[in-house]
């Protein structure tokens, strides 16, 4: 359509007509309408619409709007979430838009409002919108860290959205390794990215807690499996990304004993799943009532509408039917995902990677 044409149909429409309509489009249609229609650019990159689109798209049942994401052969791959749970086969598509396909070193930090953070060659962090294609490597962390590169590993890390101040976040965790003797510790540190100044925070010391790979993000907070001395004891971890601390989620009582247990995000709720030992099945359990100990849990995985249940195993897809107790495998093309690459769910959204005050 052509530029003319568009501003005189929009023209005759009224305003909150033309909002409710765009609203209801997926990310793609809509960056074409702001290239045909100046008065449609202007009202589509405004940050009401933005957010205002992206809740609507996070209650669509359908998933429509929602892709998964992993790592496989040291690329970043992605896939339709609705053609997953529909399709008989599915053909991943590449996110390599970003300087850095020759990597074979790419981990996902973490996801959040269409946004995804990723990690390169265990020291580059880099931001990006898969749908609007904008992207951008972060600040050099070690620059003003307390540890430099030559000897501090990054080794945790993750991605949210701090709702108080509008901005996005990367929360990073260095160790060092130190030898005195027979005695060997591992003073640690901690810093975080901010969008909105795009710069690094100052150091950040913690005790007694060692954390490891990426974080969940749930209500305004990460979260991580602390490294357990025994299977069967470990801690959740959380930063808030408003006050910048870290903090010991209480643990309920029905998980203690668990065997190697890992975290989990459920339509907004931080889940647990492992098992009571190296050989049993494993259970799911939801947190209801976040931070509340001994809250009531429910199971499973991740429901989908028609009760259905998908979750991952090593390198592929399946689909658990509750009412049927059978499993069913999801075949993909292009999308052999790395053994240890964990799958992410992020959502289509304008969202951008050039906040304003």
């Amino acid at each position: 359509m052509e530029t003319g044409k568009a501003e005189q149909i929009t023209d005759n429409i009224p305003q909150e007509i033309i909002e409710e309509i765009l609203c209801r489009l997926p990310v793609k249609s809509l960056s074409r309408f702001k290239c045909v229609s100046p008065s449609g650019r202007s009202m589509i990159s405004s940050k009401q619409f933005i957010k205002t689109h992206l809740q609507r798209s996070k209650k669509i049942e359908s998933f429509a709007d929602q892709r998964i994401t992993s790592t496989c052969q040291g690329k970043l791959k992605a896939c339709s979430l609705s053609s997953l749970l529909t399709e008989p086969v599915i053909r991943a598509f590449s996110i390599d838009f970003f300087p850095m396909n020759s990597s074979n070193d790419i981990v996902i930090v973490g996801s959040c409002n269409g946004l995804i953070c990723v990690l390169v060659d265990a020291c580059r962090f880099f931001l990006l919108n898969p749908s609007t294609r904008e992207s951008k490597e972060l600040p050099d962390f070690f620059t003003g860290a307390m540890f430099p590169k030559n000897v501090g590993s990054i080794r945790g890390y993750g991605f949210g959205f701090d709702e108080s101040s509008g901005d996005y976040k990367v929360c990073v965790v260095c160790y060092m390794m130190l030898v005195f003797g027979s005695n060997v510790t591992f003073p640690s540190t901690a810093r975080v990215y901010s969008l909105k100044v795009d710069s690094w925070g100052r150091n950040l010391f913690f005790k007694d807690v060692c954390i490891f790979g990426s974080a969940k993000f749930v209500s305004g907070k990460l979260h991580w499996i602390s490294d357990f001395k025994t299977k069967s004891k470990w801690d959740d971890v959380c930063f808030d990304l408003k006050s910048e601390t870290f903090g010991i989620v209480k643990q309920a009582s029905c998980i203690e004993g668990y065997y190697s247990p890992r975290l989990g995000v459920l339509k907004g709720y931080l889940c647990v799943f492992s098992g009571y030992s190296p050989t049993s099945m494993f259970d799911v359990w939801i947190w209801n009532e976040y931070g509340v100990e001994d809250s009531n849990y429910v199971t499973p995985l991740f429901v989908l509408p028609c009760g259905e249940v998908l979750f991952t195993y090593e390198s592929d897809f399946f689909i658990y039917n509750k009412k049927d107790n059978c499993v069913t495998q999801q075949h993909t093309v292009d999308f052999d995902r790395d053994r240890h690459g964990e799958a992410e769910v992020y959502i289509e959204s304008l969202v951008s990677l050039a906040l304003d005050d």
